[in-house]
């Protein structure tokens, strides 16, 4: 799945935009994303298991707009970005294996990481390819 991230309001320097591969709805799901901050730069995280707690793969600098992009080779992740969104460059340190079987979800993620503020986010070029 891929996204092109064009605004996102600076809700706090940690607040998240991006798009995610998840097992399930449930909020312990195991998932895979990468997403851009305000204040942070880019970042893919990831939940290995039910209820575990989420980690960070990846780090670099890199703020709106931008295009991200997430691929799923059985349980191999991985991160691309693009300029153009025409050509991907493989996030160097991103690959990993999950273990999440079956089918599982793909979307756009936002949060604002500032309770009882909301965040608001302009993707486009949206591809589930």
């Amino acid at each position: 799945m891929s996204a092109h991230i064009l605004s996102q309001s600076n809700t706090d320097g940690w607040a998240k935009a991006g798009v995610m591969l998840r097992q399930s709805t449930d909020a312990g799901s195991p998932y895979y994303a990468v997403l851009v901050t305000p204040g942070h730069g880019i970042v893919v995280q990831y939940r290995t298991s039910q209820g575990a707690s989420a980690g960070q793969k990846v780090i670099i600098a890199g703020t709106v707009p931008t295009y991200l992009k997430v691929t799923r080779t059985g349980n191999t992740y991985s991160t691309y970005t693009s300029s153009d969104g025409t050509t991907w460059t493989l996030l160097a340190g991103s690959s990993m294996t999950l273990n999440m079987s079956g089918s599982i979800l793909e979307g756009l993620a936002v949060t604002s990481h500032n309770t009882g503020t909301l965040s608001t986010v302009t993707f486009d070029t949206v591809s589930t390819t």
